[in-house]
């Protein structure tokens, strides 16, 4: 299994399909079983789902989401999106 943030390169893709045809003197229709992708997406923190407590060191605790911080709001609520490749390696 390989993880990209980019789709996979089609002749690269087309290539590794024919390898897997030839090491196991395959169809290009049973090699589909051997070679496959797909987009994996995940949301690290909804917060209309979720909550994140952080402790201060003056002993208060509040919802991340009550932070005063930019960067914690773009990055925790920006869906993550992979793209990945499962195939045949011999």
């Amino acid at each position: 299994i390989k993880l990209s943030t980019e789709p996979f390169d089609e002749e690269w893709i087309n290539a590794t399909r024919n390898i897997i045809c030839h090491k196991l003197d395959i169809s290009e229709e049973e090699a589909e079983y051997f070679i496959f992708t797909g987009l994996a997406e995940n949301t690290t923190y909804d917060p209309t789902e979720e909550e994140i407590n952080i402790l201060f060191k003056d002993g208060s605790v509040r919802d991340i989401s009550k932070v005063d911080n930019a960067l914690i709001h773009q990055t925790l609520s920006a869906p993550v999106k992979k793209f990945y490749i499962c195939f045949f390696n011999s």
